[in-house]
């Protein structure tokens, strides 16, 4: 039996080797094969995942959000919103794929990709791939129905719409170096057409009526499985969705084989069953004992989220350790906000990121030209994240 952190750098490396494939295939493999190096038992890891009520809510929740999405696709909806809001060209650029970012489809990037060359066909291929990938990403930070964000929220103990607000700044910050390195320059003005902001609101409402039933019910209950609140929402959301799109019940079936929604659960599945076997093996006190500074997690982090192409890969990694190390059963916020945010900058500049990928294919050119273009911002985001790091670190 070979020592549990070795066993753990390993598992790591093979499936990061492996991450541009099925991630809850390889992270569930990664899980077996790191209880049989580790000596941990399994069926005691499966027992105790399979019967953790949080786990199973939330893997029927990560179900039924894809979902929504392809019902919001196949309806119009989202595209009727983005037509009757009439912005300017500029802010068009950005608010586009910001909006169909929060539709967690497969190869969302190539529904964004027509619009911003439409919105400014004369722009330059390699800052539109740029400008695509990284605002369909910016309301994705901080959107309560984000897979990665829930999961966190379970992870690190805090809950959900408190690490939405925290990382409201870093939203703030990176939509505005977005904007100073890449759309700033862009011709202010966008042909005219109806503006309907009654009828965009409208079409709004499946998106943000789940995380509101979410909010209200966790702020005014105290139940011992809170994720039942955003299952509620999440039924209500696609209900209205459906009555909105003129569409009925039997089309779920369709969008579910579209959206191939058993991804989404068995992701959920493997990434605590990866944890579960972490914490029973004695990986964690050994990686610990090393004495990682948040600011090594920072890199870390930012190197995970390029090298695996993921957001919930380095999170189920990074914040076990983090917790272990400094003997807490909730992450402290604001490290959390570093940390995660590190691993977010990662995923949104690797050529291995589905997002990226697509787009420069769209776009027809190669991530070599990409990367000069969408490296400004985020490396100007990264530098102010590790700024903003130094100072709470001097004056902590």
């Amino acid at each position: 039996m070979l020592p549990a952190w070795l066993s753990f750098i390993i598992i790591i490396g093979i499936v990061m080797a492996l991450s541009k494939y099925e991630l809850g295939v390889i992270l569930s493999i990664g899980a077996v094969g790191f209880a049989i190096l580790a000596g941990v038992d399994i069926l005691q890891s499966f027992i105790n995942v399979v019967t953790d009520p949080s786990i199973l809510v939330l893997m029927i929740i990560v179900a039924l959000i894809p979902i929504l999405g392809g019902i919001m696709e196949e309806s119009g909806l989202m595209m009727e919103m983005i037509q009757k809001m009439r912005v300017s060209r500029k802010s068009s650029l950005m608010i586009m794929p910001a909006l169909f970012g929060l539709l967690p489809v497969p190869g969302g990037a190539l529904m964004s990709a027509p619009i911003v060359d439409q919105i400014d066909s004369e722009e330059d291929a390699n800052k539109k791939v740029s400008i695509n990938v990284w605002y369909r990403h910016m309301l994705i930070l901080i959107y309560p129905l984000s897979t990665s964000l829930i999961v966190a929220s379970i992870f690190t103990n805090i809950n959900l719409y408190l690490l939405v607000i925290a990382l409201l700044p870093c939203l703030i910050i990176m939509w505005l170096v977005g904007y100073f390195t890449m759309v700033k320059d862009v011709p202010p003005f966008l042909e005219q057409r109806e503006r309907d902001l009654k009828r965009a609101f409208h079409n709004l409402l499946p998106i943000i009526i789940a995380p509101i039933i979410d909010f209200i019910g966790r702020t005014l209950f105290n139940l011992y499985v809170p994720e039942l609140f955003l299952l509620v929402g999440l039924i209500f959301s696609i209900w209205i969705a459906l009555r909105f799109g003129k569409m009925n019940v039997s089309n779920v079936v369709s969008v579910s084989k579209k959206m191939k929604i058993w991804r989404f659960p068995l992701i959920i599945f493997s990434m605590f069953m990866f944890l579960e076997v972490f914490i029973l093996s004695s990986a964690p006190e050994e990686i610990a004992s090393l004495n990682l500074s948040v600011f090594l997690f920072m890199l870390i982090g930012f190197f995970l989220g390029f090298a695996t192409g993921r957001i919930q890969l380095p999170i189920s990694i990074l914040i076990p350790i983090y917790l272990v190390q400094y003997s807490v059963i909730t992450m402290f916020l604001l490290d959390f906000v570093f940390i995660y945010t590190s691993i977010f900058l990662g995923y949104l500049i690797t050529p291995i990121h589905p997002c990226v990928a697509y787009s420069i294919e769209y776009f027809k050119t190669d991530f070599k030209k990409v990367v000069k273009v969408l490296g400004k911002p985020t490396f100007i985001s990264f530098i102010i994240l590790i700024g903003v790091y130094w100072i709470f670190f001097i004056f902590k």
